[in-house]
């Protein structure tokens, strides 16, 4: 959820308009936009510095059917978060670890978009 929380601001500041959000991290494309008329399903995957979130070949494959279904486009977003308590303390370990009300900075660069190979 993190994550999400990092991506549709940036969305939202890419001239997307996010239709719908499905949190749950086991279901199937995570979120819905539209930019004007196009529709993109988005896939996003998330993990604590220093790594960054990478979507799986199976994930891919739901969103790009369900993408393929809606006539839409299909992408990609892989996620970093480092915990600001850790960056302020120069603690690497800190920087990795999720903590409880704690604040996150994304290392988030943009979709990737995907497509079925022919």
């Amino acid at each position: 959820m993190l994550g999400l929380q990092a991506l549709i601001p940036w969305l939202e500041s890419h001239n997307f308009v996010v239709d719908y959000v499905q949190p749950e991290k086991c279901a199937v494309p995570h979120v819905f936009a539209k930019s004007g008329e196009l529709l993109t399903v988005i896939v996003a995957a998330t993990d604590m510095y220093p790594k960054k979130g990478v979507v799986t070949e199976a994930d891919k494959a739901a969103a790009l059917k369900v993408a393929n279904q809606l006539q839409g486009f299909c992408a990609v977003a892989s996620i970093g978060l480092v915990n600001i308590d850790g960056v302020e303390a120069d603690d690497k370990d800190l920087m990795g670890r999720a903590t409880r009300d704690g604040h996150y900075k994304a290392d988030f660069k943009g979709l990737e978009y995907i497509q079925f190979e022919n």
